[in-house]
């Protein structure tokens, strides 16, 4: 799974143990781990600004309507870090469960792992990955 994927998820596993419909953001995936990051359309406060939210209640990264093949405004949350095994990511390609949605281009992929990386709420191993992921913009 690459930096900058994004996915929907019949079935995503949210952290309180419930499963339901998401779409979901690879930051990066090192030796078949990948560290993904929920997305919301619901504002709730959130920031209207293009990029990085570092000072909302919620650290986030804004995508304005159509600035990517996502047609509505979307928050990626980076408040909560999840990690997907790549080969349970494939079988529930396999099954139908998660479909790809579209790739984000490298220069927002690149300011959404930079925006990640200073979120408190990211792990030292998640942290780690992402790092080991970062995209080079040209």
């Amino acid at each position: 799974m690459n930096p900058g994927s994004v996915f929907f998820d019949e079935e995503f596993a949210f952290h309180d143990g419930e499963s339901g419909e998401k779409l979901f953001v690879v930051l990066g995936t090192v030796d078949g781990v990948s560290v993904i990051v929920k997305t919301t359309s619901q504002q709730h406060g959130r920031g209207t600004v293009f990029g990085c939210q570092p000072k909302d209640r919620f650290h986030n990264f804004y995508l304005p309507p159509k600035s990517t093949y996502l047609k509505l405004s979307t928050w990626v949350c980076l408040n909560e870090f999840y990690e997907i095994d790549a080969k349970k990511a494939l079988q529930k390609k396999f099954d139908g469960k998660i479909k790809p949605v579209c790739d984000l281009v490298p220069a927002f992929i690149r300011d959404l792992q930079d925006c990640a990386l200073t979120s408190e709420d990211i792990s030292t191993k998640h942290a780690a990955i992402v790092r080991a992921c970062l995209v080079k913009v040209s």
